[in-house]
């Protein structure tokens, strides 16, 4: 007698299940409105600036936040024929995705909503959805199921809810959902004060999250005390040479940068590059970030010959490293259209940030805000290029996202009508 027999989906590389002491990585860079030079040769606000970045990531203990590496697997179909051996007659590979929806809706089905391990399969899925183009949202969602049972069933203050609360604020964010962002951070920061303390990693971990959100709202002078907090703690834990005390460093001097502290910055990044030379090579990402905002912060002080030295060696490393596709790599290119922009070369500059616009909405999407900071850029250059039609229609829509993502009255929604009002005038 031949059996059929479908084994158990198998999940490559799967990894012990650690249990994980906070967010998933850790910006030390952070992200900035980018923009171009204004109309008539006027700076706009934030104009001609390139974005101070990448961002070195800083992976905190417990790795990935999941406890296991998210990849996907395999289901296995083997003949079971008595007095014989099994055998494999075929293998379906399954995505990521495939295999943890399975995961995901096995659990729910036998444990219901609220069990542990419900909730760990349901985190799960979240994960791998997160950076799917469109999926944000449904990730988010799964995030604040698991967030709102974990506070029902063990308290505001246990160690799951305060992770639960981590990852949803962190998912608003890079679903782009500012706002909500913020309000999560801002509750999750006192949550972990409160209870671990202000100098525990996680504190830390999320007092550097919540600064990136204020500046990605253009709140820059209420983020950069949070930051200088972040790194003075840490300076006092770890002494000056630790890793994190070296992307702190990094991550206050981009601060300073957004706050137009140019000169701070300069002289901060000029003694922190060598010695990440030192320490990893010019090619390492902390290094590579940390030149990023020394060609940032030149641009700023108009000494753009050598902002280009340095932002060009930056696209060459993190294209050879990471590939051009990649967003550190799109952030690197995008200071050097800025370096272009600056220098009145508007036709190098324009195709460059339209390939830039291109691969940051495959990345994040249409309406992501460093999508929308990206459109509004390349209007900028196409004003002072004398393409005014297709500026105009750039920042309509940059307009209407600008209202989504901030509301009325916002910095960057200003600029922009301001803008789009000078073009539509006679």
């Amino acid at each position: 007698m031949v059996r059929w027999r479908r084994r158990r989906a198998t999940e490559d590389g799967k990894a012990a299940d650690a249990q994980p002491q906070g967010p998933r990585q850790e910006q030390a860079g952070g992200q900035v409105h980018e923009a171009g030079q204004g109309h008539r040769g006027r700076l706009a606000e934030g104009a001609g600036q390139p974005q101070p970045g990448p961002n070195a990531q800083e992976q905190p203990p417990g790795g990935s936040g999941t406890g296991r590496r998210l990849g996907g697997g395999h289901l296995t179909v083997t003949e079971v024929t008595e007095g014989r051996p099994e055998r494999e007659i075929a293998r379906v590979r399954l995505s990521a995705e495939e295999i943890h929806t399975m995961r995901a809706r096995s659990a729910l089905d036998t444990l219901g909503p609220e069990h542990p391990d419900a909730l760990t399969a349901l985190r799960e899925l979240a994960h791998v959805l997160l950076p799917i183009p469109g999926r944000g949202e449904e990730a988010v969602e799964l995030f604040q199921h698991v967030a709102r049972t974990r506070w029902t069933t063990l308290g505001d203050r246990h160690e799951d809810t305060l992770r639960a609360s981590v990852e949803l604020a962190d998912a608003l964010h890079t679903t782009g959902q500012l706002r909500l962002a913020e309000t999560a951070w801002r509750d999750t920061f006192r949550a972990q004060a409160e209870t671990l303390g202000r100098d525990h990693p996680d504190v830390l971990r999320s007092a550097t999250r919540l600064a990136a959100v204020l500046e990605d709202l253009g709140r820059a002078p209420e983020a950069e005390p949070l930051v200088r907090d972040v790194l003075e703690r840490r300076i006092r834990q770890l002494g000056h040479d630790h890793p994190d005390v070296l992307s702190s460093t990094n991550a206050h001097a981009a601060s300073l940068i957004k706050c137009g502290r140019h000169q701070e910055a300069e002289r901060t990044l000029r003694a922190l590059v060598p010695r990440l030379v030192d320490r990893y090579g010019p090619d390492h990402e902390k290094t590579v970030a940390a030149r990023s905002n020394l060609g940032a912060v030149l641009v700023r002080l108009d000494r753009h010959s050598e902002a280009g030295e340095q932002i060009r060696a930056v696209v060459r490393s993190t294209e050879a490293t990471l590939g051009p596709d990649h967003e550190t790599t799109l952030t690197a290119r995008n200071n050097l259209a800025a370096v272009l922009h600056a220098q009145e070369r508007y036709d190098d500059a324009v195709p460059i940030l339209r390939a830039i616009l291109a691969g940051r909405a495959a990345l994040h999407g249409d309406d992501h805000p460093i999508t929308v900071a990206t459109r509004d850029n390349l209007a900028n250059v196409l004003i002072d290029a004398g393409h005014h039609a297709e500026a105009t229609e750039l920042l309509d829509r940059c307009v209407r996202d600008y209202r989504r993502l901030h509301g009325p009255g916002h910095p960057r929604l200003r600029a922009a009508e301001e803008r789009l009002d000078w073009l539509r005038s006679p």
